[in-house]
């Protein structure tokens, strides 16, 4: 693979195979539905697992101790944070305004359907998009270099 397509392949190869993962692991807790294939939250995290296919795939066309290498890993570190802290705070009020619209019986509520109450990562979820990303880079680089 081309030093310069790697940068977008390979994180996106590793954001796909995460969201398919998580449907898989949807599909055998609760059935099939396909919505849940463009779905945030769950495992694994698809945003940590690009991020973390970038910074390997950075870390290896640049070195681990050049500035590229250093900002994508600043990004990634707040990209996972993200997915743990403020998306979690999210989920949390959709769950506040759910019960409140639940106890007031708004009939004529606004919204078609409930807020989502999980939208927000735990911290195994975000460890298995970085597993998922890293081991994702480190083949898919391997496999294009026996091409």
């Amino acid at each position: 693979m081309m030093e310069s397509y790697a940068y977008v392949v390979i994180p996106i190869i590793a954001g796909i195979l995460a969201q398919i993962a998580k449907f898989i692991i949807y599909s055998f807790k609760h059935g099939i539905d396909w919505r849940f294939l463009l779905e945030y939250g769950h495992m694994p995290s698809s945003h940590t697992s690009m991020m973390s296919a970038l910074l390997v795939t950075i870390g290896y066309y640049h070195g681990f101790s050049t500035p590229e290498f250093a900002m994508t890993l600043v990004i990634t570190v707040l990209v996972m944070s993200d997915a743990m802290r403020l998306r979690m705070y999210v989920g949390s009020y959709g769950k506040t305004i759910n019960r409140l619209v639940d106890r007031l019986q708004m009939d004529d509520y606004s919204f078609q359907e409930r807020l989502k109450e999980r939208v927000g990562h735990r911290p195994s979820e975000i460890l298995a998009g970085v597993s998922l990303g890293v081991v994702t880079a480190l083949l898919v680089i391997r496999v294009s270099q026996l091409v």
